[in-house]
């Protein structure tokens, strides 16, 4: 089969399906064969499913997108938010405030005459 020079690996659908998503097509498979790099411990993952992605090293599955990892995409881990959440605490000492009283309102009854 003859690989065309614009559409590259997609060239194996020959004239069908047209130019534009053959294009597409040779992107997402451009990307998805590079080596994809775990958030967590910056090693190799491993595509298991459509969008389900496991790291060869800390062995720790996660969700990213379906054919590569994207910067950005992977949540952060839990103790990475701990840690920055006790390091806000430290840095802003809470200020308790009194709470402020109501004051009370009068209300003035009127009284009304009978005859």
């Amino acid at each position: 089969m003859v690989k065309t020079k614009l559409v590259k690996s997609a060239g194996r659908y020959g004239a069908r399906y047209g130019q534009r998503i053959k294009r597409k097509i040779a992107n997402i498979e451009r990307n998805q064969r590079k080596k994809q790099i775990c958030p967590f411990c910056g090693r190799t993952v491993k595509r298991l499913s459509k969008g389900i992605w496991q790291c060869k090293r800390c062995k720790k599955k996660f969700a990213a997108h379906a054919y590569y990892i994207e910067k950005g995409s992977i949540t952060v881990k839990k103790e990475d938010k701990i840690k920055k959440q006790e390091e806000e605490k430290k840095a802003k000492p809470l200020k308790k405030e009194k709470p402020k009283l109501k004051e009370k309102k009068t209300t003035k009854k009127s009284k009304t005459k009978t005859k």
